[in-house]
Formats: C-alpha cells, sequence, structure tokens
C-alpha cells in the first residue's frame, strides 16, 4: 500500500509540474507578443515629425513702391522683358481708390407693404386732342370732364391724391379735368398739362389712385424713383449699367427708400412677388420672399494694371526709380520689406495645432508603453512564481522518488 501510494503521489506532482511548466510557455509567449506590441509601439514614435515653428522670415518680401502724384501705387509683379531695347521689365502695379459702384442685395423677410396710394403717369403729348369750338380735350380718344367735387367717387379720388401731391389743391377746380383711362382708373389733370401736350411742348402728367402699391419696405416709406433728383439719376444709372440683364433694368416702375443713411432701389414688380409670397395671408407682412433690392456706393476697389516699364537699379541689385511705356515721369522707387501677418498667423496656429496632435501622440504612445510594461511586469511576477512552485514540485518528487526507491529495495530485498 505504501508503495502504491508513493506511486500516485509521484503521478500527482508530475501532472502538476507539467501545468507548471505549459503555463509557464503561455507566458513566455504572451511576454513575446507584448514585446512585439513595444518594438510596435517605439516605431509608432521614431515616425512621428516633430512640428517645426514658422519663421517670419518665411513670410517676408521685399516690396517695391512708387507715388506717382495721385496714388501711391504698389508693385506685384516683375518680370524682365527682351523684346523691347527701350524698356527691360513688364511691371504689374496697383493702388486702392473709390469707385462708384452698384450692389445688388437679396433682403431676407423685407416686409413689404402693399397699399393705396397717388400715382402720377405721363401721357404722350401725340395722344392729347382739342376740339376749341366745344372745348373739349380728348385723351386716346375718351373724353375729358370737368372735375365735379359733388360726385363722391371723383372728390374721394382727388382728395387722396392732393395728400400726396398737394400743388394740386391749389389749382382752380374749374381748370381740374377727370377721365377713367382703359385699365378702369380715374385720372386727374390740368388745364396748363392739356394746352402745353396740344401745343406740343410737354407730355400730360395725369393723377390717379391705384390699389396694389408698394407702401413700406418694413419701417421705411416708398416713393416713386424721381429722374429729376440727380443723386437718385447718378445711383439708377450706375445699378443698370452694371445689371443690365436684370428685371431692375427694364422695369418702367422703380421705388426708392432710404434705410441707415443708404438709398435702396427696387423695381414694382419685385416688390410686388415679395409682397404677395407670404404663406399666412392673416400676417401679410411675415415670412416674405427675399427681396433683390439695389444701391450704389462709394467702394474701395483695387485698381491693377499691366506696363512696359525701364527700371534702373542700384549696386545692391534692387529698384530705385521706374519709367512707365505711357509716360516720361520717371519716379522713385520706395523700397520695404513686407511681412505677411496673416499667413505668418495661419501657419503659428497650424503649428499650434500641429503641436498639439504631436504631443497627444507622444501621450498615447507613452500610455500604450506603461500598460504594456504594467502587463508584462505582472507576467514576470507570475513566471518567478511558476519557477518558484517547479523548484518545489521537483524537490518534492525527488523525496517521493527516493522512498520510492527505498520501497523497492525493500520488497527485493525481503524476496531474498
Amino acid at each position: 500500500m505504501g508503495m502504491a501510494a508513493s506511486q500516485a503521489r509521484y503521478l500527482g506532482l508530475t501532472a502538476r509540474k507539467t501545468n507548471v511548466e505549459y503555463e509557464g510557455q503561455q507566458i513566455n509567449q504572451a511576454r513575446t507578443a507584448l514585446a512585439n506590441q513595444s518594438a510596435n509601439t517605439f516605431n509608432e514614435l521614431l515616425a512621428l515629425e516633430v512640428p517645426t515653428a514658422p519663421s517670419t522670415q518665411d513670410y517676408t518680401t521685399v516690396q517695391y513702391s512708387y507715388q506717382d502724384g495721385t496714388y501711391g501705387e504698389t508693385i506685384t509683379d516683375m518680370t524682365a522683358i527682351t523684346d523691347d531695347p527701350n524698356y527691360n521689365y513688364l511691371i504689374t502695379h496697383y493702388h486702392n481708390a473709390d469707385v462708384y459702384t452698384g450692389v445688388q442685395v437679396n433682403r431676407s423677410n423685407p416686409q413689404v407693404v402693399l397699399g393705396t396710394s397717388a400715382v402720377q403717369n405721363s401721357v404722350a403729348r401725340g395722344d392729347v386732342t382739342y376740339d376749341g369750338q366745344q372745348d373739349i380735350y380728348s385723351i386716346g380718344g375718351t373724353q375729358l370732364t370737368n372735375y365735379d367735387s359733388m360726385v363722391e367717387e371723383q372728390r374721394n379720388n382727388f382728395e387722396r391724391i392732393c395728400q400726396d401731391y398737394p400743388d394740386l389743391a391749389n389749382e382752380d377746380p374749374a381748370n381740374i379735368f377727370v377721365y377713367t383711362d382703359a385699365n378702369g382708373n380715374m385720372n386727374f389733370t390740368t388745364r396748363t398739362e392739356l394746352e402745353n401736350a396740344v401745343a406740343g411742348t410737354a407730355d400730360v402728367n395725369t393723377y390717379s389712385v391705384q390699389s396694389g402699391i408698394p407702401t413700406y419696405v418694413g419701417n421705411c416709406e416708398l416713393s416713386a424713383y424721381d429722374e429729376t433728383d440727380p443723386d437718385q439719376k447718378l445711383a439708377y444709372e450706375q445699378i443698370c449699367e452694371q445689371f443690365p440683364t436684370e428685371g431692375f433694368a427694364t422695369s418702367d416702375n422703380i421705388y426708392t427708400w432710404e434705410y441707415q443713411g443708404r438709398r435702396y432701389f427696387a423695381s414694382l414688380e419685385d416688390l410686388t412677388a415679395s409682397a404677395i409670397s407670404a404663406p399666412d395671408p392673416t400676417t401679410p407682412t411675415e415670412n416674405q420672399n427675399k427681396l433683390k433690392a439695389y444701391y450704389a456706393e462709394n467702394i474701395e476697389t483695387r485698381i491693377e494694371r499691366t506696363q512696359k516699364a525701364f527700371v534702373d537699379f542700384d549696386e545692391s541689385g534692387r529698384a530705385q526709380s521706374i519709367r512707365f511705356e505711357d509716360s516720361s515721369a520717371t519716379y522713385t522707387v520706395n523700397t520695404e520689406t513686407v511681412t505677411d501677418e496673416n499667413a505668418y498667423q495661419d501657419a503659428m496656429n497650424q503649428y499650434n495645432y500641429d503641436m498639439q496632435v504631436y504631443e497627444k501622440a507622444i501621450a498615447d504612445i507613452n500610455a500604450k508603453t506603461e500598460r504594456i510594461q504594467e502587463q508584462d511586469r505582472t507576467l514576470e511576477l507570475r513566471l518567478r512564481q511558476l519557477d518558484t512552485e517547479q523548484e518545489a514540485l521537483q524537490t518534492e518528487m525527488e523525496a517521493v522518488q527516493k522512498v520510492i526507491e527505498k520501497n523497492i529495495e525493500s520488497t527485493f530485498k525481503t524476496f531474498e
């Protein structure tokens, strides 16, 4: 029984030793994998490129300029030429100047209000005829009658017109004439206007009350474009010149208003389109479509030209004078170094960003390395424990082996 127990004990110890050795192999393989990860991390570190701070010298250039008596001109390009014996460079230069410019804007939710308003119209003088015997004037074949204040409709329309055109209120009622045009609008005019038309000296100004007329843009009151106003005329013509294909340039009905010191213009068609675009009829001035409006003002503009020139250089190779092909004047060239601060600041911002990315990558690599080292230390400690356990098992196995040998020896001696 003792020998059998010893054998069983020996087999158990052998199995445990085998397990310890197997676990030790697994740990060694894990440490090898960690070593590979550590090597890859090191390679990542070597692959990182350290950001380089920008230098102001990289954004500093030599700039030439001169004063032509009116503007300070800046030279942006100098290209040597050989095809003209009188000039040695093709020079590109510029100056900034205020240029009267038409501008198109799209006003969001313009809050255009349509209302009833007095309107001045013009009738060609050739459409006016006069029957001297009966003292009857006609416009386009329609006879005019004298204004009758006792007729309510005539009186209401005339009083409304006088609100916008007060000079009519000063006219003798006997000299006021009225007729209904082809559109059904009641029009008023004066004998003086009609006489001038019959004489062929002027067209006839007529006045009517019309509905659906734009009256406000937001809180700004609209008025018809007045071509006799030199400022309005100048702005209007500039806008039409710059936007000849827009509906504004072809419209016969232009309205204008002032907002924050700037005069705007818009066509009747665009104003009406915005006014009727509100999705909710109960709030017609809310959420209207954008209004295409225009204005004109002086805008600082870069004026650039390219010309042949003769450039004279000093001993250091810097330009000292310049004479252009279209002038006999020679200008002194000023030399200065100019740093593009915006470009330099952009480069510095990029450098700071790249540095943060680099430092983050370094921190990530260090953290990954620390985790690998921690795992390796844990495996190393476990390997040492297994090594101690293996030595203990080996010692115990040797002791059991001696017991077995003694049992065998005593057993065989008994049979001798």
